[in-house]
């Protein structure tokens, strides 16, 4: 019997769901996160609200199915690809990633031909939609351009000799004389960090600057700066 397959798959970790012979049925279109927002009981006909700068997690189920060959209905490589998912990334989305907090649920069901499964899969992700395209940039200009729809949370690497400073927007990070070389300064996590992995964060004074969606400027005074702009879309 000819194995059917789909041309739509998805991605756990980088790794692609045909690997393990298991394809989209229904391709899911990636939402929207949900904006939270503070309501205020005024006492008359209307409370007032404001929005929140928070989004909740998204919740992205795909309908997937397998073929099998015989009678035996394994699952067991399925599951292994599921566990510890960390990233997820669609075919007809392939620009773009989601950062998985949870499998939420998977659900198998066996098909009326009795040679397929169709399994539902829950994944709980954070709310903004990644860029795959996330290569390092070297600053050689005062300006550095960031191409998603929501202020990134980049990581900095600044190479020195001494005590230096980066300004971004206006905002200034500056980095003592004792410091690594090159030294890492991550806007995600909120720490500075060496090339080994070691805490620098005491070698830093200022805050860790976002980057704004468009034009971002950027100087750097006594050393060299390379920026991972972890860009991302609402």
């Amino acid at each position: 019997m000819a194995v059917l397959t789909s041309q739509d798959y998805f991605f756990i970790n980088g790794i692609s769901s045909a690997a393990v012979g298991l394809y989209v049925d229904t391709p899911p279109v990636p939402p929207m996160s949900a904006q939270r927002v503070t309501t205020w009981a005024t006492g008359i006909d209307m409370d007032s609200s404001s929005p929140d700068d928070v989004w909740e997690n998204i919740t992205l189920t795909i309908s997937a199915y397998k073929f099998f060959k015989s009678a035996d209905f394994s699952l067991a490589d399925v599951y292994a690809f599921l566990a510890d998912a960390r990233t997820l990334q669609l075919s007809r989305f392939a620009d773009r990633y989601f950062k998985v907090r949870q499998v939420k649920s998977v659900m198998p069901q066996m098909q009326y031909d009795g040679q397929r499964i169709k399994i539902q899969i829950g994944f709980v992700c954070a709310p903004f939609k990644y860029h795959v395209d996330n290569d390092e940039i070297e600053i050689t200009e005062d300006t550095l351009q960031n191409p998603g729809t929501r202020y990134s949370r980049p990581v900095y690497r600044i190479t020195h000799t001494g005590a230096c400073s980066l300004t971004v927007n206006g905002e200034v990070l500056r980095i003592a004389a004792g410091a690594p070389s090159p030294i890492f300064v991550d806007a995600e996590r909120m720490i500075a960090y060496s090339a080994n992995g070691d805490n620098a964060t005491k070698y830093t004074t200022g805050n860790f600057a976002f980057l704004k969606p468009g034009a971002n400027a950027i100087t750097a005074s006594g050393c060299t700066v390379a920026v991972t702009g972890n860009w991302r879309d609402y």
